[in-house]
């Protein structure tokens, strides 16, 4: 019988929390602010940390607290005071990568498990057994990893508690220690105020060609072009021949290990995407994984909606309990995959693939998703009917569905009424009010109307 592993979702405010666990969610894990890879959209303050725990502890799932950046010298001194206060709130486990802060809190706090973060870039089984011997008690290993090489780390770590991602956003660096928001806007990633810089829309630019010692112009560069990460400028490869380089890109080219083989950058009309990674879906593998013996599997979304936090929670609850139970994964995870947006999907590394397969080069644009959310139910009345605060247009005719942790219903748009209680065809968007039949009652905190443009 295939191993039930634990299903971790993100929480990026109480919200989030309650959607993830009323969906399905085993456990959740929230950033501490200012001490967590998310700054932007962090929902909690002290007061929603106490609440998420208690509910969490209440509903028999954990709460993970989230201190994994890695700090400078200057914002180490308030490591202590931030650790008191969040320990006192008796989370399940701490997330952390900086080692310094990692003996810390063992030494204040041994009773509270520590779990490595993805942050720490964990590739082998040597690793693994380096943190398990310092205290640590469990592993985030690195999206970098592929089943093959997983399944060698649970075989030398068979005591270790490993987590692996299994869906949501994939990053340019490795697993996420990246440099470029931090060069191009001043936005440390490592301390959680990446920009996205990797999905911007990069174009190329005609550039002179100057010698090795700067002195002499050479040439033009024009058209496809490469980038230079010795010299760092661009040279072109469509317009010179190879004999036209300047010395010190010949040299480069003789040294690399495609010798005579340059990578143009190339551009067309929406410009060039070359860091913009599809999203990461573990579907296609997840019976893999779970023979494995993984122990947690790992939903990433903290900037995300609540019904993302839910819906994905969702899909992957009702995967694993099939799976566990010798069934096949049902359709319904895959519905709802695919119609929340996305940017495309891959199994990143966990799989072999052409570049092409993970890689989106054409747009940054994300896939919009067959599903949008279109309305906050803000009560239910007597009669079944949900009065709802509009966010996205919708109309009669559209497929109106209420998704709730049992699953879809669908509503009829011609019970349509505006708040004056006059019949309507439409509810044209943000600042209006409409009424709709529901035939069952709803817990409106986790009940979401949506638009199905299937």
């Amino acid at each position: 019988m295939i191993k039930k592993p634990e299903l971790l979702a993100p929480a990026g405010s109480l919200q989030h929390l309650r959607m993830a666990i009323d969906y399905g969610a085993d456990a959740v894990y929230a950033g501490i602010p200012r001490w967590s890879l998310r700054v932007r959209g962090n929902g909690f303050s002290r007061a929603d940390f106490a609440a998420g725990i208690a509910y969490a502890h209440e509903h028999g799932r954990k709460f993970f607290a989230v201190l994994n950046v890695i700090p400078h010298m200057r914002r180490v001194n308030a490591f202590d005071e931030s650790l008191h206060e969040v320990a006192a709130l008796k989370p399940d486990a701490l997330i952390m990568a900086d080692p310094g802060l990692i003996d810390r809190a063992i030494e204040l706090y041994p009773e509270i498990p520590v779990h490595l973060s993805v942050q720490a870039n964990t590739v082998n089984a040597g690793t693994v057994k380096f943190w398990q011997k310092i205290g640590v008690k469990r592993c985030i290993l690195a999206r970098e990893l592929s089943l093959s090489e997983i399944a060698m780390i649970r075989e030398d770590c068979p005591d270790m508690e490993l987590e692996v991602f299994i869906h949501g956003a994939l990053c340019i660096a490795v697993s996420g220690r990246c440099l470029i928001s931090g060069l191009l806007a001043r936005r440390d990633a490592n301390l959680g105020a990446c920009n996205n810089s990797c999905r911007w829309n990069y174009r190329t630019k005609d550039l002179a060609l100057v010698d090795a010692d700067g002195a002499h112009t050479v040439g033009t560069a024009q058209g496809h072009l490469a980038f230079d990460p010795i010299a760092h400028q661009q040279v072109s490869t469509s317009t010179l021949d190879q004999a036209d380089l300047p010395s010190l890109y010949a040299e480069i080219e003789e040294t690399s290990r495609r010798q005579g083989e340059w990578m143009p950058l190339e551009e067309d009309e929406h410009g060039s995407y070359l860091m913009n990674s599809k999203d990461l879906c573990a579907l296609p593998v997840l019976k893999e994984l779970m023979e494995l013996g993984v122990d947690s599997l790992k939903i990433e979304g903290r900037s995300r909606s609540p019904f993302y936090a839910g819906g994905i929670a969702r899909a992957y609850r009702l995967a694993i309990d099939a799976l566990a139970a010798g069934q096949a994964i049902p359709e319904e995870s895959y519905t709802i995959v695919n119609s929340i947006p996305s940017r495309g999907y891959t199994t990143a590394l966990l799989e072999a693939h052409k570049p092409n397969e993970t890689q989106d080069y054409a747009t940054n644009a994300p896939s919009p998703g067959k599903w949008q959310v279109v309305g906050q139910i803000l009560s239910q009345a007597d009669n079944g009917d949900l009065y709802i605060k509009v966010k996205n247009k919708f109309e009669a005719h559209n497929q109106l569905i209420v998704y709730t942790p049992q699953g879809p219903q669908t509503l009829d748009g011609s019970t349509m009424r505006d708040k004056n209680g006059q019949a309507t065809t439409i509810a044209p968007g943000d600042g209006y009010y409409v009424y709709l039949a529901c035939p069952q009652p709803l817990d409106l905190a986790t009940a979401v109307l949506l638009r199905d443009d299937s």
